[in-house]
């Protein structure tokens, strides 16, 4: 077998960057809800908080699709770095609902720049026969922070106080920035004629529209589940909120590990739909889960989902875009994601509020019914590449 070429320093240094961005935004996983009551919010008040942060982020996806093919993938990294040392310390003061509120769209900026950058940056820099692998194994540090993180955080606001507990997110966000410091960014075709690389012509191309389609059962299931999970465990008696996401991150690190480098053998789309259609039944099972047991069940479920889903769906958009509009890519691609998950959040705050949490996570589910039959129907014609 022929020897595979390695991944370089600034491979490695920037997924573990990555790690501490992560884990400083999983910090906060099972406390801003409570946080949100606590300041005089109600269930369509955490809806719009999580609806805001994800609308920031659509919001701003087009400009930073922009940036990254034109001025480069680390300065965008570090833009969205340092928002997210900023962000838990102005939740600190930030203790009228509007204000919090306004740090939650701030926040959503940050999101946006280094979730993108970050997906175009690992691209770059692993080899072409290695892409699904470099994908896979780089979101690993996505979720590793979650085995620990949401259990720690909500830890620490529960017995030191909600100070402590942010001021903590930011410590983490600033190691982060430390390490992206030493990425070394190789040199990239870069995108000079904006009227044929706009991001509407990236955005019709049909691998880009029928995976960010996709991607958007998903989405919707993410948002509902990070936005009324923990209350709704509260609800039912369940004492697991911040075991489920541990759960959620272990079976996602599985996942993702394993299909990055399946999919470079077998072909994107065979990793990307069992994943896409693992959502539905945890869902289903979040909302039949009456023990503990059910509810890590469901959550090892979404994120098994989730590592298979993401793998596939990512490595197939990269594959099939030319060099210089892949940050536009990524970027139309995540646009629609952090769209899917508002909706998850705010649109699905709604019928929670209305009908309970057990509604909107029926919802949920139903949509990622229709998002997988869209994409089955409309990706036949070999829309999604793979080798």
């Amino acid at each position: 077998m022929r020897p595979q070429p390695p991944f370089p320093r600034s491979f490695y240094l920037l997924v573990a960057a990555n790690f501490f961005f992560f884990a400083s935004f999983q910090w906060t996983y099972a406390t801003i809800s409570n946080y949100i009551q606590e300041i005089g919010g109600d269930a369509t008040a955490i809806g719009l908080a999580y609806g805001l942060f994800s609308l920031s982020a659509v919001a701003s996806r087009p400009a930073v699709g922009w940036l990254l093919d034109r001025g480069g993938r680390k300065p965008v990294l570090l833009v969205g770095a340092v928002i997210f040392v900023l962000s838990p310390l102005l939740y600190i003061v930030a203790r009228p609902l509007w204000a919090f509120q306004a740090v939650r769209f701030f926040s959503g900026l940050g999101i946006a720049a280094f979730t993108s950058a970050y997906t175009t940056l690992v691209a770059d820099l692993a080899p072409p026969a290695r892409l699904g692998e470099g994908i896979g194994f780089s979101g690993v540090t996505n979720n590793l922070g979650m085995l620990f993180a949401p259990a720690l955080g909500a830890y620490v606001a529960a017995e030191k106080g909600y100070t402590l507990h942010f001021a903590l997110a930011s410590l983490l966000a600033a190691l982060c920035v430390l390490i992206l410091l030493a990425v070394v960014e190789p040199e990239q075709e870069r995108a000079a004629r904006p009227g044929s690389l706009s991001l509407w012509s990236v955005a019709r191309l049909r691998v880009v529209w029928v995976a960010a389609f996709g991607s958007t059962g998903l989405a919707v299931a993410y948002g509902a589940t990070l936005s009324f999970m923990p209350p709704f465990a509260s609800e039912q008696g369940l004492t697991a909120a911040g075991a489920y996401f541990s759960a959620f991150a272990l079976a996602m690190m599985i996942g993702q590990a394993s299909a990055g480098w399946l999919s470079d053998r077998i072909g994107r789309k065979a990793v990307a739909v069992p994943g896409m259609a693992l959502v539905i039944p945890a869902m289903v099972g979040l909302v039949l889960s009456g023990t503990n047991a059910g509810l890590l069940a469901a959550g090892a479920a979404l994120g098994l989902s989730w590592g298979l889903a993401r793998a596939g769906i990512d490595s197939a958009v990269v594959d099939a875009v030319p060099e210089a509009v892949r940050g536009s890519a990524i970027s139309v691609l995540y646009t629609v994601f952090d769209f899917g998950v508002g909706i998850g959040s705010f649109g699905l705050g709604v019928a929670a509020q209305a009908r309970g949490y057990a509604a909107a996570f029926s919802l949920a589910a139903l949509w990622a019914a229709v998002a997988l039959a869209g994409f089955l129907a409309w990706s036949r014609r070999g829309s999604l590449p793979g080798r």
